[in-house]
C-alpha cells in the first residue's frame, strides 16, 4: 500500500471540521432528534463522537511527528482490514461500537462541543505548520485498538476516514428527520 499523504489528509480533515460547523447552524432541536432506523445516536451525538475521537487522533499524530510519546512503537503490521478501511475510504456500518472514551453523552452541551471542535482546529493548524519530513511515513507507530499499529499518514487517513463516516450518518439522521416532519405536520 502506498503511503497517504499525511498533509493532504490533514487539509481534508480541516475541511471535514467546516463541514462539522454548518451542521452545528442547524436548529439544535433537529440535531437532537434521534432516528432509530438510521442510528441510535443523534446526529449532534455522531458531532460529538467525531470531535472526541479527533481529539485522541491529532494528539496520536503530534505524538508521532515529535517521535515522543508513550503510545509509540517501532514496527508492526496493521490489521489486514485496516488497510482495507484506510485504502477504500469506507468504515463498515454496525460492526464496532466506540470506545468509552469517546462515546457521546447522552445530552451533548453545545458549548462543549463548541470547544472540542476550536480545540482540533488548534491541533490541526499546529500539525499542518510542521514541515514535511515531520509528517512523512516511518517505523514509529501507535496502536488504533482494532486496526493495529499505524503510522503517522496511516492516523491522518484514519482521522479522514472516521470523520466522513460519522458526518454521512449525521446526515443520513438529519435527512430521515426531515422526512419525518414533512410527513407529520404537527412536529413542526
Amino acid at each position: 500500500m502506498p503511503p497517504f499523504d499525511a498533509r493532504a489528509e490533514l487539509g481534508a480533515l480541516s475541511a471535514l471540521y467546516d463541514s462539522v460547523d454548518v451542521l452545528l447552524r442547524l436548529d439544535p432541536e433537529r440535531l437532537m432528534r434521534v432516528v432509530p432506523a438510521s442510528s441510535g445516536w443523534c446526529a449532534e451525538q455522531h458531532l460529538a463522537h467525531v470531535t472526541l475521537a479527533n481529539e485522541l487522533v491529532l494528539r496520536n499524530i503530534a505524538s508521532l511527528a515529535s517521535g515522543r510519546g508513550v503510545l509509540i512503537v517501532r514496527g508492526g503490521v496493521p490489521h489486514p482490514k485496516a488497510l482495507q478501511v484506510l485504502e477504500t475510504g469506507r468504515i463498515p456500518r454496525g460492526e464496532a461500537t466506540a470506545p468509552r472514551m469517546v462515546r457521546p453523552p447522552e445530552k451533548v452541551q453545545r458549548e462543549l462541543l463548541a470547544q472540542w471542535l476550536a480545540d482540533g482546529r488548534r491541533a490541526l493548524g499546529e500539525l499542518l505548520a510542521l514541515d514535511d519530513a515531520a509528517l512523512a511515513p516511518s517505523e514509529l507507530k501507535i496502536p488504533h485498538q482494532l486496526l493495529g499499529p499505524l503510522d503517522l499518514p496511516q492516523w491522518t487517513r484514519f482521522g479522514v476516514v472516521h470523520t466522513r463516516h460519522h458526518l454521512a450518518i449525521a446526515e443520513e439522521v438529519l435527512g430521515e428527520a426531515s422526512a419525518e416532519r414533512r410527513g407529520t405536520p404537527w412536529l413542526g
